[in-house]
Protein backbone atom coordinates (compact mmCIF):
# COMPACT_ATOMS: atom_id res chain seq x y z
CA UNK A 1 0.00 0.00 0.00
CA UNK A 2 1.11 3.30 -1.09
CA UNK A 3 1.99 5.79 2.12
CA UNK A 4 0.13 8.92 2.27
CA UNK A 5 0.87 12.20 3.19
CA UNK A 6 -0.12 12.35 6.76
CA UNK A 7 2.29 11.90 9.49
CA UNK A 8 0.14 10.83 11.82
CA UNK A 9 -2.09 8.02 9.67
CA UNK A 10 1.34 6.51 8.60
CA UNK A 11 2.61 6.12 12.33
CA UNK A 12 -1.09 4.78 12.81
CA UNK A 13 -0.86 1.67 11.00
CA UNK A 14 2.50 0.88 11.52
CA UNK A 15 1.63 0.75 14.96
CA UNK A 16 -1.81 -0.96 13.92
CA UNK A 17 0.24 -3.67 11.42
CA UNK A 18 2.81 -4.46 14.17
CA UNK A 19 0.03 -4.79 17.23
CA UNK A 20 1.53 -1.95 18.56
CA UNK A 21 4.89 -3.84 19.33
CA UNK A 22 7.09 -2.60 22.87
CA UNK A 23 10.26 -3.52 21.34
CA UNK A 24 9.23 -0.55 18.76
CA UNK A 25 10.11 2.95 19.61
CA UNK A 26 8.26 6.43 18.44
CA UNK A 27 10.20 9.41 19.05
CA UNK A 28 8.88 12.91 17.82
CA UNK A 29 11.31 15.30 17.27
CA UNK A 30 9.42 19.01 16.64
CA UNK A 31 11.15 21.43 14.18
CA UNK A 32 9.63 24.65 13.89
CA UNK A 33 6.15 24.11 12.99
CA UNK A 34 6.75 21.11 11.82
CA UNK A 35 7.73 17.65 13.60
CA UNK A 36 9.38 14.75 12.25
CA UNK A 37 9.33 10.84 13.97
CA UNK A 38 11.72 8.73 14.10
CA UNK A 39 11.26 4.80 14.79
CA UNK A 40 13.40 2.15 14.98
CA UNK A 41 13.36 -1.41 16.35
CA UNK A 42 15.38 -1.92 19.63
CA UNK A 43 16.13 -4.91 19.49
CA UNK A 44 17.11 -5.42 15.98
CA UNK A 45 18.84 -1.26 15.65
CA UNK A 46 21.77 -0.17 17.46
CA UNK A 47 20.81 2.43 19.64
CA UNK A 48 24.61 4.26 20.07
CA UNK A 49 24.48 4.68 16.19
CA UNK A 50 20.87 6.13 16.23
CA UNK A 51 21.68 8.17 19.10
CA UNK A 52 25.23 9.29 17.88
CA UNK A 53 24.79 9.52 14.39
CA UNK A 54 20.95 10.60 13.68
CA UNK A 55 19.48 12.51 16.83
CA UNK A 56 22.69 14.38 18.29
CA UNK A 57 22.90 15.62 14.53
CA UNK A 58 19.42 16.59 14.28
CA UNK A 59 19.47 18.73 17.85
CA UNK A 60 22.61 20.55 16.95
CA UNK A 61 21.14 21.65 13.41
CA UNK A 62 17.58 22.21 14.65
CA UNK A 63 17.35 25.62 15.02
CA UNK A 64 18.83 26.36 11.75
CA UNK A 65 16.53 24.20 9.76
CA UNK A 66 14.06 25.15 7.94
CA UNK A 67 10.79 23.24 7.03
CA UNK A 68 10.89 23.75 3.38
CA UNK A 69 14.49 22.08 3.87
CA UNK A 70 13.64 19.46 6.23
CA UNK A 71 13.48 16.21 3.77
CA UNK A 72 16.67 17.49 1.46
CA UNK A 73 18.62 18.06 4.25
CA UNK A 74 17.70 14.63 6.59
CA UNK A 75 18.44 12.67 3.04
CA UNK A 76 21.82 14.33 2.06
CA UNK A 77 23.24 15.61 5.38
CA UNK A 78 22.87 13.12 7.82
CA UNK A 79 25.87 10.56 7.89
CA UNK A 80 25.02 6.90 7.06
CA UNK A 81 26.49 4.47 4.52
CA UNK A 82 23.16 3.11 3.40
CA UNK A 83 19.83 5.19 3.23
CA UNK A 84 16.85 3.86 1.27
CA UNK A 85 13.63 5.87 0.03
CA UNK A 86 10.65 4.19 1.23
CA UNK A 87 7.03 4.95 -0.73
CA UNK A 88 5.39 1.80 0.12
CA UNK A 89 3.84 0.47 3.79
CA UNK A 90 5.84 -3.41 2.27
CA UNK A 91 8.81 -1.61 2.19
CA UNK A 92 8.84 0.54 5.92
CA UNK A 93 7.43 -2.81 7.74
CA UNK A 94 10.50 -4.78 6.02
CA UNK A 95 13.16 -2.00 6.31
CA UNK A 96 11.82 -1.41 10.26
CA UNK A 97 12.55 -5.32 11.26
CA UNK A 98 15.87 -5.38 9.28
CA UNK A 99 17.89 -2.85 11.28
CA UNK A 100 16.84 0.54 9.61
CA UNK A 101 15.26 3.71 11.18
CA UNK A 102 12.63 4.89 9.73
CA UNK A 103 12.05 9.02 9.51
CA UNK A 104 8.03 10.41 8.97
CA UNK A 105 7.48 13.51 7.73
CA UNK A 106 4.42 16.15 7.61
CA UNK A 107 3.12 16.59 4.32
CA UNK A 108 5.45 13.97 2.50
CA UNK A 109 4.60 10.09 1.34
CA UNK A 110 8.10 9.26 1.36
CA UNK A 111 9.91 7.81 4.46
CA UNK A 112 13.52 7.87 4.52
CA UNK A 113 15.66 4.87 6.25
CA UNK A 114 19.12 5.09 8.00
CA UNK A 115 20.77 1.57 8.23
CA UNK A 116 20.97 1.33 11.92
CA UNK A 117 21.52 -2.88 12.33
CA UNK A 118 22.34 -4.02 16.10
CA UNK A 119 25.76 -6.27 15.81
CA UNK A 120 23.58 -9.90 16.33
CA UNK A 121 25.55 -12.22 14.45
CA UNK A 122 28.63 -14.86 15.33
CA UNK A 123 31.42 -13.11 13.77
CA UNK A 124 34.23 -15.16 11.35
CA UNK A 125 35.37 -18.29 13.32
CA UNK A 126 37.27 -21.47 12.17
CA UNK A 127 35.35 -23.67 9.66
CA UNK A 128 34.36 -26.45 12.28
CA UNK A 129 32.07 -29.17 9.72
CA UNK A 130 34.64 -29.03 7.15
CA UNK A 131 38.31 -28.39 9.09
CA UNK A 132 41.20 -26.29 7.81
CA UNK A 133 44.83 -27.99 7.30
CA UNK A 134 46.43 -26.08 5.09
CA UNK A 135 44.08 -23.71 3.50
CA UNK A 136 42.25 -20.19 4.97
CA UNK A 137 40.38 -21.13 8.09
CA UNK A 138 37.80 -18.52 7.82
CA UNK A 139 34.14 -19.62 7.09
CA UNK A 140 30.44 -18.34 5.81
CA UNK A 141 28.21 -16.72 9.11
CA UNK A 142 25.18 -15.71 9.63
CA UNK A 143 25.68 -12.02 8.40
CA UNK A 144 24.68 -11.96 5.05
CA UNK A 145 27.11 -9.08 3.86
CA UNK A 146 30.02 -10.49 5.51
CA UNK A 147 29.42 -13.40 3.79
CA UNK A 148 29.33 -11.50 0.30
CA UNK A 149 32.39 -10.08 1.37
CA UNK A 150 34.01 -13.06 2.12
CA UNK A 151 33.79 -13.75 -2.17
CA UNK A 152 34.61 -10.40 -2.89
CA UNK A 153 37.33 -10.38 -1.58
CA UNK A 154 38.49 -13.36 -2.83
CA UNK A 155 37.31 -13.30 -6.02
CA UNK A 156 38.10 -9.42 -7.38
CA UNK A 157 36.76 -9.22 -10.61
CA UNK A 158 33.56 -7.07 -12.20
CA UNK A 159 32.59 -10.28 -13.28
CA UNK A 160 31.48 -11.69 -10.21
CA UNK A 161 28.03 -11.13 -10.47
CA UNK A 162 24.79 -12.04 -8.11
CA UNK A 163 21.00 -11.91 -8.36
CA UNK A 164 19.02 -11.07 -4.90
CA UNK A 165 15.65 -11.71 -4.20
CA UNK A 166 13.32 -11.85 -0.89
CA UNK A 167 12.01 -15.00 0.22
CA UNK A 168 9.29 -16.05 2.68
CA UNK A 169 6.06 -13.87 3.03
CA UNK A 170 6.55 -13.93 6.97
CA UNK A 171 10.56 -13.84 7.13
CA UNK A 172 11.51 -11.97 3.94
CA UNK A 173 14.80 -13.74 3.67
CA UNK A 174 17.42 -12.44 1.24
CA UNK A 175 18.32 -15.30 -0.83
CA UNK A 176 21.47 -14.48 -3.96
CA UNK A 177 22.24 -16.19 -6.67
CA UNK A 178 26.39 -15.75 -7.23
CA UNK A 179 27.73 -16.61 -10.57
CA UNK A 180 30.83 -15.50 -12.52
CA UNK A 181 29.61 -13.53 -15.94
CA UNK A 182 31.06 -15.45 -19.08
CA UNK A 183 32.17 -18.73 -17.55
CA UNK A 184 28.64 -19.79 -15.79
CA UNK A 185 25.72 -20.96 -18.54
CA UNK A 186 23.50 -17.86 -18.90
CA UNK A 187 20.60 -21.12 -19.39
CA UNK A 188 21.42 -22.27 -16.12
CA UNK A 189 21.04 -19.18 -13.92
CA UNK A 190 18.20 -18.39 -15.67
CA UNK A 191 16.08 -21.85 -14.61
CA UNK A 192 17.54 -21.41 -11.29
CA UNK A 193 16.66 -17.60 -10.97
CA UNK A 194 12.99 -18.83 -12.05
CA UNK A 195 13.16 -21.55 -9.59
CA UNK A 196 13.57 -19.54 -6.57
CA UNK A 197 11.15 -16.91 -7.59
CA UNK A 198 8.50 -19.67 -7.65
CA UNK A 199 8.75 -20.69 -4.29
CA UNK A 200 6.25 -20.28 -2.21
CA UNK A 201 7.03 -20.84 1.56
CA UNK A 202 6.62 -18.22 4.55
CA UNK A 203 9.66 -18.91 6.83
CA UNK A 204 13.53 -19.27 5.69
CA UNK A 205 15.26 -20.64 8.63
CA UNK A 206 18.48 -21.75 6.36
CA UNK A 207 19.94 -22.61 2.97
CA UNK A 208 18.10 -26.41 3.17
CA UNK A 209 14.80 -24.39 3.28
CA UNK A 210 15.91 -23.11 -0.68
CA UNK A 211 17.33 -26.51 -1.18
CA UNK A 212 14.50 -28.39 -0.37
CA UNK A 213 12.10 -26.01 -2.25
CA UNK A 214 14.21 -26.24 -5.63
CA UNK A 215 14.85 -29.68 -5.18
CA UNK A 216 13.47 -32.53 -7.29
CA UNK A 217 12.34 -35.46 -5.19
CA UNK A 218 15.81 -37.79 -4.63
CA UNK A 219 14.94 -41.32 -5.50
CA UNK A 220 18.56 -42.24 -5.46
CA UNK A 221 19.04 -41.29 -1.93
CA UNK A 222 21.96 -39.65 -2.89
CA UNK A 223 22.25 -35.62 -2.78
CA UNK A 224 22.22 -34.35 -5.80
CA UNK A 225 23.09 -30.53 -4.19
CA UNK A 226 26.07 -29.73 -2.19
CA UNK A 227 26.89 -27.10 0.82
CA UNK A 228 29.67 -25.95 2.03
CA UNK A 229 30.58 -23.61 4.76
CA UNK A 230 33.96 -22.73 3.00
CA UNK A 231 34.74 -19.31 1.10
CA UNK A 232 37.21 -20.69 -0.39
CA UNK A 233 35.48 -24.06 -1.84
CA UNK A 234 32.52 -21.74 -2.66
CA UNK A 235 34.92 -19.57 -5.11
CA UNK A 236 36.61 -22.69 -6.68
CA UNK A 237 32.98 -23.83 -7.68
CA UNK A 238 32.11 -20.69 -9.30
CA UNK A 239 35.60 -20.42 -11.41
CA UNK A 240 34.17 -23.83 -12.41
CA UNK A 241 30.91 -22.42 -13.82
CA UNK A 242 28.80 -23.09 -11.16
CA UNK A 243 26.30 -21.48 -9.49
CA UNK A 244 26.39 -20.36 -5.55
CA UNK A 245 23.23 -19.89 -3.82
CA UNK A 246 23.82 -17.66 -0.08
CA UNK A 247 20.76 -17.37 1.95
CA UNK A 248 20.77 -14.39 4.70
CA UNK A 249 21.29 -16.10 8.30
CA UNK A 250 22.54 -19.14 6.99
CA UNK A 251 26.39 -20.18 7.77
CA UNK A 252 26.24 -22.55 4.29
CA UNK A 253 25.93 -21.72 1.02
CA UNK A 254 24.74 -24.38 -2.04
CA UNK A 255 26.59 -25.46 -4.99
CA UNK A 256 24.39 -26.28 -8.29
CA UNK A 257 24.79 -28.04 -9.82
CA UNK A 258 26.71 -30.96 -8.11
CA UNK A 259 28.34 -33.40 -9.42
CA UNK A 260 28.94 -37.01 -7.80
CA UNK A 261 32.74 -36.49 -7.82
CA UNK A 262 32.18 -33.80 -5.67
CA UNK A 263 31.80 -35.53 -2.47
CA UNK A 264 35.21 -37.03 -2.98
CA UNK A 265 36.71 -33.56 -3.10
CA UNK A 266 37.93 -31.50 -0.19
CA UNK A 267 38.75 -27.64 -0.23
CA UNK A 268 42.15 -28.63 0.82
CA UNK A 269 42.96 -30.32 -2.03
CA UNK A 270 43.43 -27.06 -4.01
CA UNK A 271 46.94 -26.42 -1.68
CA UNK A 272 48.24 -30.26 -1.51
CA UNK A 273 50.33 -31.73 -4.87
CA UNK A 274 48.51 -33.44 -7.33
CA UNK A 275 49.85 -36.95 -6.42
CA UNK A 276 48.51 -36.65 -2.74
CA UNK A 277 45.57 -35.50 -3.63
CA UNK A 278 45.21 -38.19 -6.14
CA UNK A 279 46.21 -41.10 -2.99
CA UNK A 280 43.17 -38.74 -0.87
CA UNK A 281 40.69 -38.73 -3.70
CA UNK A 282 41.06 -42.76 -4.18
CA UNK A 283 40.93 -43.36 -0.34
CA UNK A 284 37.93 -41.51 -0.05
CA UNK A 285 36.52 -43.93 -2.82
CA UNK A 286 37.62 -46.92 -1.32
CA UNK A 287 36.12 -45.81 2.17
CA UNK A 288 32.83 -45.00 0.10
CA UNK A 289 32.34 -48.64 -0.77
CA UNK A 290 34.11 -50.25 2.06
CA UNK A 291 31.00 -48.47 4.20
CA UNK A 292 28.43 -49.44 1.83
CA UNK A 293 29.54 -53.10 0.48
CA UNK A 294 30.96 -54.96 3.43
CA UNK A 295 28.32 -55.78 5.44
CA UNK A 296 26.40 -57.42 2.68
CA UNK A 297 29.55 -59.28 0.97
CA UNK A 298 30.14 -60.46 4.60
CA UNK A 299 26.31 -61.86 5.17
CA UNK A 300 26.98 -63.49 1.36
CA UNK A 301 29.77 -64.72 2.21
CA UNK A 302 28.78 -66.76 5.71
CA UNK A 303 25.09 -67.47 4.58
CA UNK A 304 25.06 -68.47 1.26
CA UNK A 305 28.84 -68.20 -0.47
CA UNK A 306 31.04 -70.33 2.70
CA UNK A 307 32.97 -72.48 -0.79
CA UNK A 308 34.89 -69.48 -1.46
CA UNK A 309 36.06 -68.86 2.11
CA UNK A 310 39.71 -70.38 2.17
CA UNK A 311 39.18 -73.26 4.67
CA UNK A 312 41.87 -72.05 7.54
CA UNK A 313 39.70 -69.06 7.68
CA UNK A 314 36.46 -70.57 7.67
CA UNK A 315 37.13 -72.76 10.49
CA UNK A 316 38.16 -69.27 12.43
CA UNK A 317 35.45 -68.00 11.49
CA UNK A 318 33.35 -71.19 12.76
CA UNK A 319 35.30 -71.15 15.95
CA UNK A 320 34.34 -67.30 16.54
CA UNK A 321 30.53 -68.04 16.12
CA UNK A 322 30.51 -70.88 18.39
CA UNK A 323 27.80 -70.60 20.43
CA UNK A 324 26.37 -67.28 18.98
CA UNK A 325 22.28 -67.95 18.62
CA UNK A 326 21.34 -65.56 16.23
CA UNK A 327 22.10 -65.44 11.87
CA UNK A 328 24.81 -63.37 10.53
CA UNK A 329 22.30 -60.83 9.22
CA UNK A 330 20.85 -60.22 12.79
CA UNK A 331 24.28 -59.53 14.29
CA UNK A 332 25.17 -57.10 11.62
CA UNK A 333 21.92 -55.30 11.68
CA UNK A 334 22.11 -55.06 15.70
CA UNK A 335 25.90 -54.01 16.07
CA UNK A 336 25.24 -51.42 12.92
CA UNK A 337 21.88 -49.81 14.83
CA UNK A 338 24.10 -49.43 18.07
CA UNK A 339 26.62 -47.81 16.20
CA UNK A 340 24.38 -45.31 14.37
CA UNK A 341 22.94 -44.73 17.91
CA UNK A 342 26.66 -44.12 19.63
CA UNK A 343 27.50 -42.02 16.42
CA UNK A 344 23.22 -39.68 16.73
CA UNK A 345 24.60 -39.67 20.45
CA UNK A 346 27.90 -38.01 20.03
CA UNK A 347 26.35 -35.73 17.77
CA UNK A 348 24.05 -34.45 19.78
CA UNK A 349 25.65 -34.45 22.93
CA UNK A 350 26.56 -31.27 23.76
CA UNK A 351 30.09 -29.74 25.06
CA UNK A 352 33.30 -31.57 24.14
CA UNK A 353 32.72 -35.27 26.05
CA UNK A 354 30.83 -36.43 23.12
CA UNK A 355 33.55 -38.38 21.22
CA UNK A 356 34.87 -39.42 24.65
CA UNK A 357 31.38 -41.46 25.50
CA UNK A 358 31.02 -42.46 21.58
CA UNK A 359 34.18 -44.19 22.11
CA UNK A 360 34.19 -45.84 25.29
CA UNK A 361 30.30 -46.87 24.73
CA UNK A 362 31.44 -48.46 21.50
CA UNK A 363 34.04 -50.74 23.56
CA UNK A 364 32.09 -51.44 26.37
CA UNK A 365 29.10 -52.16 24.58
CA UNK A 366 31.23 -54.45 21.80
CA UNK A 367 33.41 -56.04 24.63
CA UNK A 368 30.20 -57.21 26.02
CA UNK A 369 28.22 -58.25 23.28
CA UNK A 370 31.09 -60.53 22.37
CA UNK A 371 31.34 -61.80 25.81
CA UNK A 372 27.73 -62.50 26.26
CA UNK A 373 27.65 -64.75 22.89
CA UNK A 374 25.70 -62.30 21.32
CA UNK A 375 27.53 -61.91 18.25
CA UNK A 376 30.98 -62.95 17.32
CA UNK A 377 34.07 -60.76 17.06
CA UNK A 378 34.04 -60.72 13.14
CA UNK A 379 30.67 -59.27 13.39
CA UNK A 380 32.19 -56.15 15.43
CA UNK A 381 35.02 -55.92 13.22
CA UNK A 382 32.98 -55.93 9.69
CA UNK A 383 30.47 -53.02 11.40
CA UNK A 384 33.47 -51.08 12.47
CA UNK A 385 35.09 -51.27 9.37
CA UNK A 386 31.97 -49.84 7.65
CA UNK A 387 31.07 -47.22 10.21
CA UNK A 388 34.70 -45.78 10.25
CA UNK A 389 34.68 -45.58 6.49
CA UNK A 390 31.30 -44.11 6.19
CA UNK A 391 32.90 -41.22 8.60
CA UNK A 392 35.45 -40.20 5.71
CA UNK A 393 32.89 -37.42 4.35
CA UNK A 394 31.54 -34.26 5.63
CA UNK A 395 28.76 -34.12 4.13
CA UNK A 396 26.17 -35.21 6.15
CA UNK A 397 23.37 -35.90 3.41
CA UNK A 398 26.19 -38.26 1.54
CA UNK A 399 26.58 -40.07 5.75
CA UNK A 400 22.77 -40.72 5.34
CA UNK A 401 22.51 -41.98 2.01
CA UNK A 402 25.67 -44.24 2.58
CA UNK A 403 23.52 -45.27 5.74
CA UNK A 404 20.39 -45.88 3.82
CA UNK A 405 22.09 -47.98 0.61
CA UNK A 406 24.00 -49.74 3.62
CA UNK A 407 20.91 -51.41 4.90
CA UNK A 408 19.47 -51.79 1.35
CA UNK A 409 22.51 -54.27 0.39
CA UNK A 410 22.01 -55.91 3.84
CA UNK A 411 18.67 -57.14 2.80
CA UNK A 412 19.29 -57.86 -0.83
CA UNK A 413 22.27 -59.66 0.97
CA UNK A 414 20.36 -61.70 2.75
CA UNK A 415 18.04 -62.88 0.46
CA UNK A 416 20.12 -63.81 -2.92
CA UNK A 417 23.53 -63.46 -1.68
CA UNK A 418 25.90 -62.77 -4.28
CA UNK A 419 23.82 -62.42 -6.64
CA UNK A 420 21.54 -59.77 -4.69
CA UNK A 421 25.15 -57.75 -4.15
CA UNK A 422 25.60 -57.61 -7.88
CA UNK A 423 22.14 -56.55 -8.43
CA UNK A 424 22.24 -53.92 -6.14
CA UNK A 425 25.22 -52.54 -7.59
CA UNK A 426 23.72 -52.58 -10.82
CA UNK A 427 20.16 -50.50 -9.46
CA UNK A 428 22.75 -47.97 -7.36
CA UNK A 429 24.81 -47.36 -10.99
CA UNK A 430 21.86 -47.30 -12.78
CA UNK A 431 20.31 -44.59 -10.46
CA UNK A 432 23.70 -42.68 -10.55
CA UNK A 433 23.60 -42.43 -14.45
CA UNK A 434 20.06 -41.71 -14.53
CA UNK A 435 20.33 -38.68 -12.29
CA UNK A 436 20.75 -35.04 -12.64
CA UNK A 437 21.62 -31.60 -10.78
CA UNK A 438 20.33 -28.81 -12.43
CA UNK A 439 19.91 -30.97 -15.46
CA UNK A 440 23.24 -31.72 -15.70
CA UNK A 441 24.53 -35.38 -15.56
CA UNK A 442 25.13 -36.21 -12.23
CA UNK A 443 28.15 -38.34 -13.38
CA UNK A 444 30.28 -35.66 -15.22
CA UNK A 445 32.84 -35.56 -16.42
CA UNK A 446 32.90 -39.46 -16.59
CA UNK A 447 29.42 -39.79 -18.15
CA UNK A 448 29.13 -37.96 -20.78
CA UNK A 449 33.24 -37.92 -20.76
CA UNK A 450 34.80 -34.65 -20.57
CA UNK A 451 38.25 -35.06 -21.00
CA UNK A 452 38.91 -30.92 -20.36
CA UNK A 453 37.43 -31.51 -16.67
CA UNK A 454 39.08 -35.18 -16.42
CA UNK A 455 41.79 -32.60 -14.96
CA UNK A 456 40.00 -31.76 -11.95
CA UNK A 457 37.77 -34.92 -11.35
CA UNK A 458 40.62 -37.28 -9.25
CA UNK A 459 43.51 -36.56 -10.63
CA UNK A 460 43.94 -32.88 -10.11
CA UNK A 461 46.90 -31.17 -12.47
CA UNK A 462 48.29 -27.83 -12.23
CA UNK A 463 46.15 -26.37 -15.21
CA UNK A 464 43.15 -27.10 -13.42
CA UNK A 465 44.62 -25.38 -10.21
CA UNK A 466 45.69 -22.23 -11.62
CA UNK A 467 43.02 -22.24 -14.35
CA UNK A 468 39.99 -24.22 -13.58
CA UNK A 469 37.85 -25.36 -16.23
CA UNK A 470 34.16 -25.57 -16.63
CA UNK A 471 33.29 -28.85 -16.23
CA UNK A 472 30.07 -28.11 -18.32
CA UNK A 473 31.64 -26.26 -21.06
CA UNK A 474 31.37 -29.21 -23.76
CA UNK A 475 27.95 -29.99 -23.18
CA UNK A 476 26.73 -25.96 -22.63
CA UNK A 477 28.80 -25.42 -26.52
CA UNK A 478 26.28 -28.76 -27.88
CA UNK A 479 23.72 -26.95 -26.61
CA UNK A 480 24.17 -23.96 -27.90
CA UNK A 481 24.75 -25.30 -31.81
CA UNK A 482 21.62 -27.57 -31.28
Amino acid sequence: MTLGKDREKNIDYIKKKTGNASDVTYKDFPIDKKTITFIYANTVSSASDINDFILRRMDEEKNNLKTKDLFSYVKNYVPNNSLKEITTTEDALYYLFNGFTLVVFDDNNKIIAFENKAKLNSPIQRSENEKSLKGPSDSFTENYETNVGLLRKRIKSENLWFNECIVGSKSKTKVALFYINGVCNEKLVSEITQKINNIQIEYVGSANYILDAISNPNRAIFPTNLTTERADFACQMLLQGRVVLMVENSNQVIVLPCMFIDFFKSPDDYYEKGLNVFGTRIIRIIAMMLAILTPAVYISLMAYNLETIPSGLLINFSIQRDGVPFPTVFEILVMSFMFQILRESDMRFPGKGGSSISIVGALVLGQAAVEAGIVSPITIIIVGISSVASLAFSSIELINSIRWWQLIFIILASLFGFVGVMFGCIILITLLVSHKSCGKPFLAPFEPFNKRAQKDAIILEKSSKFHPQNVFTKEDNDEKNN
